[in-house]
């Protein structure tokens, strides 16, 4: 059973490098396009020594950011209602959207529902966080980060220093 209070998130603080070193183990990029780039960088680093930075210049889309790889999802017990998700992060112009999201899955890795937490960023790092709710019969939880584009906030850049996740209940 996994402890109250401990970060549940595998290389939460991008430390581990993955085989091709371009990326932090155990995430990868979600949505964008030719203009959308994500930087492992030493730069920009909160806790930890590393963080990735998203830069989009031409791709509108819902949300772009990383999301951890399905076999590092977090197994959630039947008594892990409550949880809380949280992220360092900043951007290069206040006052762009973003967004940490959680993925519940069932014991067969059927989606069962999600969780949005949504915040308007700083030039400067902070905490970004709340509480998220598992669904009745989830098994397994996954993380995504990032920003929520639109034309006004184009082109934009986002560093994330961290991400956890703690069982709280």
């Amino acid at each position: 059973m996994q402890s109250r209070g401990k970060n549940l998130v595998f290389n939460g603080f991008f430390d581990i490098e993955a085989a091709d070193y371009e990326f932090p183990m155990g995430w990868v990029q979600v949505n964008g396009d030719a203009g959308t780039r994500l930087e492992w960088s030493a730069d920009h680093a909160v806790i930890g020594n590393h963080s990735v930075k998203v830069s989009n210049t031409s791709y509108v889309a819902s949300f772009t950011g990383i999301v951890q790889n399905q076999c590092y999802s977090i197994e959630v017990h039947s008594d892990d209602v409550v949880w809380e998700l949280a992220a360092w992060m900043k951007t290069a112009r206040p006052d762009v959207p973003l967004r940490l999201m959680a993925f519940f899955m069932d014991d067969q890795w059927r989606y069962l529902g999600e969780s949005h937490l949504k915040f308007v960023s700083t030039t400067e790092f902070r905490r970004y966080g709340g509480l998220v709710f598992a669904p009745v019969g989830a098994k397994w939880v996954k993380i995504a980060c990032g920003v929520h584009d639109d034309p006004v906030t184009l082109p934009s850049e986002t560093w994330i220093s961290w991400v956890t996740m703690r069982k709280i209940n």
